[in-house]
């Protein structure tokens, strides 16, 4: 299911038809695709209603289609509003109205990619808790510890505990994004590399 207009643009193939009586390129969106937006009408910051409008498919199709794919099969933007929000507020040159807009995009990338590996291993997520069978005492006034903090690495099973600031800076770059920062410029280059020596020296 998409709630994006661009997303259409990348979910397809290109078919080769006759027009005119000349063969030309032609974009077909993909058949399985669900596409859909909630126009929200509001008042003085007061929401007043919203309407539902499907793009691509039919909400008949999509209520029969989507509880296969584990979805509601109700047409709903949450998710989608509530990543963007968050990008935009962890990331500063994504934000509205702001000075620190990216002059760059190796330095861009580095930012997002910065971000995306403090989201997902570093800090815990109060929904991802997970529940102590017996509470952990920690002594003094502090109360008994009732949930192991969680990140949504661990979540997934690809960690088993919340990685340090300083862990990650010094854990090589991963391959597909190494060779993306190399193709633009190495400008973008020197922030990370500070930062790791930056570390590894103490701070000094």
């Amino acid at each position: 299911m998409c709630t994006s207009l661009r997303l259409p643009a990348h979910v397809g193939q290109w078919l080769e038809v006759v027009r005119q009586g000349r063969k030309v390129s032609q974009w077909q969106v993909a058949a399985g695709l669900f596409s859909g937006q909630v126009k929200k009408s509001s008042r003085r910051r007061k929401l007043l209603r919203g309407t539902h409008v499907m793009r691509l498919g039919t909400g008949g199709a999509l209520t029969v289609a989507g509880p296969s794919l584990g979805l509601s099969g109700r047409l709903n933007t949450a998710c989608i509003e509530r990543v963007n929000l968050i990008v935009r507020h962890e990331v500063s040159a994504l934000a509205r109205r702001t000075w620190a807009t990216a002059k760059l995009a190796p330095q861009l990338l580095a930012h997002l990619e910065w971000w995306r590996a403090s989201y997902h291993v570093v800090r815990p997520h109060t929904s991802l808790r997970v529940a102590l069978v017996q509470p952990r005492e920690r002594g003094g006034k502090r109360l008994a510890q009732r949930y192991r903090q969680c990140t949504p690495a661990m979540a997934a099973g690809r960690t088993n505990r919340c990685w340090t600031v300083r862990e990650v800076l010094c854990h090589p770059l991963p391959g597909c994004v190494a060779k993306i920062l190399g193709q633009h410029d190495e400008r973008a280059a020197p922030l990370v590399v500070g930062l790791r020596q930056s570390l590894q020296t103490g701070g000094r």
